[in-house]
């Protein structure tokens, strides 16, 4: 775990048992977390960057570097300018009218065509996504790189927010995803449970845990994991094969990098069966029907910063492979069974 992000932690688990997570309040009155058709409100404000609390907010709107945001313990939205500066807050529909405002002043046309939207792992935030979304973008694809409360409310909070971002590109027609950790478990629980009108293309997963997280469940009772990652923590350990129940497998092209430090000698966690990269089992990773698998000797928490990791995720995007058309590693859909084997012999 990152040891930064030790006081973040502290203050969210104080937040955690002082703030109830269903009860939204704003100036004294109750904040409807889906207020999207209600009345705009807008507070008085001071537009300065902000101060942090990133573990508390999650994207709703993404419009070329502007977004709204929802707080994850008040219920309220504020809008962001590209430099985290808060141009305004109050609720979502407030926060919607604002933006369309700013976007007819500084004529910013709606996001179009491809775009790839890229999702972090649990107790992190979109800054340890920047650096491999920065090189997307400079392969010249279009990036929402998007935040979420990881470790406030659950799964099918994280999937209903990224519905809302998706909903808010409308001229958008094709999207692939980047998830790292449990951002792919966020993609395919919003794959199985939201009807969706858009052309998905591909998608990588870096070290998903599609399986479960040994690491996980061996923390599940851990007060510090516990304070951290709330629900979400809880249903990748302990609730997972309630959760797993929920999760659709991409009926479009995928791949997966997995990060094995096991190899030549090297560290693996003894906590997680096989090989792995400290957080995450190479087995756990994989996922039937994959286009392309490949592993490496990458770390969980920096694998989205390995130059080869970031070329592999580029190359699938744009050509449906991770290193070559002649190295393709698929993983099958059906395993055949030796019967079928033999009768094919």
């Amino acid at each position: 775990m990152n040891v930064s992000l030790f006081p973040q932690l502290i203050l969210g688990a104080l937040l955690w048992v002082a703030v109830p997570q269903q009860t939204f309040m704003l100036h004294g009155q109750e904040v409807n977390p889906d207020d999207s058709q209600s009345e705009p409100k807008i507070y008085l404000n001071l537009a300065m960057t902000t101060m942090g609390g990133k573990q508390f907010w999650t994207d709703m709107v993404h419009l070329h570097g502007y977004r709204i945001q929802r707080n994850s313990q008040t219920g309220h939205c504020r809008l962001l300018d590209p430099s985290d500066a808060r141009l305004a807050w109050g609720n979502m529909a407030g926060c919607e009218l604002e933006l369309k405002r700013f976007a007819a002043e500084r004529n910013l046309q709606p996001v179009d065509g491809r775009v790839v939207i890229v999702l972090h792992g649990l107790s992190r935030t979109r800054t340890a996504m920047q650096p491999i979304s920065d090189y997307i973008g400079n392969e010249g694809l279009q990036v929402i790189n998007m935040s979420y409360a990881s470790g406030r409310g659950g799964v099918e909070e994280h999937a209903a927010a990224l519905d809302s971002v998706i909903r808010h590109l409308p001229e958008v027609d094709e999207i692939d995803f980047v998830g790292h950790s449990m951002g792919n478990i966020i993609v395919r629980y919003y794959l199985g449970k939201y009807d969706h009108d858009r052309g998905f293309r591909r998608m990588v997963m870096l070290g998903p845990p599609n399986h479960g997280s040994a690491l996980a469940v061996w923390l599940k009772r851990n007060l510090i994991f516990v304070a951290a990652t709330g629900n979400s923590g809880q249903q990748m350990s302990a609730k997972f094969e309630e959760l797993s129940a929920e999760l659709a497998t991409p009926d479009f092209e995928f791949a997966i990098i997995a990060g094995a430090t096991g190899v030549d000698g090297g560290i693996s966690n003894p906590v997680i069966p096989g090989d792995n990269d400290l957080v995450v089992g190479v087995e756990e990773t994989r996922l039937a029907g994959a286009t392309d698998f490949m592993s490496g000797n990458y770390w969980h928490s920096t694998m989205m910063n390995d130059a080869t990791v970031q070329k592999s995720t580029v190359n699938f995007l744009k050509y449906g492979y991770l290193q070559s058309a002649e190295q393709l590693n698929p993983i099958p859909s059906k395993i055949e069974s030796s019967s079928d084997n033999n009768r094919e012999k």
